[in-house]
């Protein structure tokens, strides 16, 4: 054989060998990604069987369409902010989207500009889950208003809310 085959041949099969413990590797990364997969769920005699806990809201009821509606009684309970009391106050979520509602009055003596606040949606242990803002629109001296401000996940299972302007 002349020298440029034998170099041929070599540069092949280290090819080869490369491609071969490439397709190895690659094949125990799938079978190990089929594992973490399937961790929490167990096969017995042909049934498949979720280990996993599911997740207990426990401020959630949900109605016939799929909405969940809050039911914590620390977050239905009355927020003043600024001489405005927001009250009649629900938290769903539908589609994706998680709505805070409620009724405020100014409950002040003179009449309020529009202002800014940030609500706080509150874990049972105290802990803050997520922060959006809304706008309290004008009112005079013991007008009510509507107030509405959403997210786009779902925060319905929220223990409580804490009001702030900014």
């Amino acid at each position: 054989m002349k020298k440029n085959e034998k170099l041929l041949i070599a540069v092949l099969v280290i090819i080869t060998l490369v491609v071969i413990i490439f397709a190895a590797t690659r094949s125990k990364d799938n079978s190990n990604e089929n594992a973490l997969s399937n961790a929490g769920t167990t096969v017995t005699g042909g049934d498949v069987e979720n280990l996993e806990e599911p997740v207990v809201e426990k401020y959630v009821s949900t109605s016939e369409d799929g909405t969940k509606v809050n039911t914590s009684e620390a977050l239905k309970a009355n927020k003043v902010v600024n001489g405005v009391e927001f009250s009649d106050i629900q938290l769903t979520q539908k589609s994706g989207e998680t709505m805070l509602t409620a009724t405020v009055k100014n409950t002040g003596s003179a009449a309020v500009e529009m202002f800014a606040v940030d609500i706080t949606l509150i874990d049972d242990a105290g802990q803050d889950i997520v922060t959006v803002g809304g706008l309290v629109a004008p009112m005079e001296a013991g007008a009510t208003s509507t107030f509405e401000t959403s997210m786009t996940l779902d925060y319905a299972n929220s223990y409580d809310f804490r009001v702030t302007a900014k």
